[in-house]
């Protein structure tokens, strides 16, 4: 089975493969690159197929919209899925990295090498770095270059900030530089960016919950009872088209006629775009939220699913409310 998925592997894109093998390093998971993007593959096929055919069977959708959809929601899925453990990963990382500094510091300070410090200060509490620590140390037991052992724990942790700390570091031993009074200032430095990481937060929450309330209660709110009225005045014209013309003055005849035969309304249309509306309005709310937090759209697709959903039940919700409350309206 395991050949089959090398051999699947083998006519997909280079670059996807080389995407998912960085995502799988960063998230710091030992498995074949190929036979893991060969068996996603399969997946993928599997859960196309079948949402293919669920859509076709229950809502007469064309097979092949279906197939599309479920292929390339797996395949993004799963990428969605690595990329945001490996963001996690680099964020515990930016965290921590202050206090790992700070105690490569003190243990330089007392007399120990580099290679011999980093072993030290690979504690459990450091989690991915209590793993990069003491490889970088074997390494440079083995006779590696300083420099280049620090460099590769760089691309087992996505985060940039990690990578600027290396770089400062490479760099001071480079120059000849006090390490210690360097790693001390470098945690200083993290931590008072990290404070003000924090205060940004703090700062953009109320835009944030701002949009969540725009897309999840007014939007919601506002087609629901548009919605609602639609509906009402759908069932009034199509009582006019029905009522008798000779009950009608012959000075009113021409507006009665205009109003029974100009309307034109479907209740049936207006909500599916209505709730095809929300939908959109949740997915860029969505992104826009996860722009605030963290800079980046993709962020925000975690929230995606959940602010469709709490929509479509504010939408129904207030339908049914109206409806149950002027039931004689309709």
């Amino acid at each position: 089975m395991e050949n089959i998925y090398e051999k699947i592997s083998s006519i997909i894109p280079t670059n996807i493969i080389h995407a998912f093998k960085r995502e799988l390093e960063y998230s710091g998971i030992d498995i074949d690159t190929r036979k893991f993007v060969g068996f996603i593959f399969i997946f993928a096929l599997a859960i196309g197929i079948a949402g293919g055919f669920g859509l076709n069977a229950f809502f007469k959708l064309n097979f092949f919209i279906g197939f599309l959809g479920g292929f390339f929601l797996t395949t993004g899925g799963m990428y969605y899925l690595l990329n945001q453990a490996s963001e996690g990963k680099g964020k515990f990382v930016e965290k921590i990295l202050p206090d790992a500094l700070q105690l490569i510091a003190s243990n330089m300070k007392s007399g120990l090498t580099t290679e011999r410090a980093l072993l030290v200060s690979a504690r459990p509490e450091f989690g991915p770095l209590e793993i990069e620590f003491k490889e970088a140390s074997k390494k440079m037991m083995a006779g590696e270059r300083t420099e280049i052992a620090l460099k590769e724990m760089t691309k087992k942790i996505r985060s940039k900030s990690f990578e600027k700390t290396v770089w400062l570091i490479t760099e001071g031993m480079n120059s000849g530089g006090e390490m210690g009074n360097l790693l001390v200032q470098l945690s200083d430095d993290l931590r008072e960016q990290n404070a003000l990481q924090e205060e940004v937060k703090g700062n953009v929450s109320m835009y944030v919950i701002l949009i969540f309330f725009a897309s999840v209660i007014g939007a919601p709110l506002m087609f629901g009872i548009s919605s609602f009225i639609v509906k009402i005045m759908a069932k009034q014209a199509a009582g006019l088209s029905t009522a008798p013309t000779e009950t009608i003055s012959a000075g009113s005849s021409q507006s009665a006629i205009a109003m029974s035969g100009g309307i034109s309304i479907d209740p049936a249309f207006v909500m599916m775009f209505s709730m095809i509306t929300l939908v959109v309005i949740s997915i860029f709310g969505s992104l826009t939220v996860g722009i605030i937090n963290t800079k980046t759209e993709k962020g925000g697709i975690k929230y995606i699913p959940i602010m469709i959903i709490a929509s479509y039940v504010v939408y129904f919700a207030v339908l049914l409310l109206l409806e149950n409350s002027f039931r004689t309206l309709i």
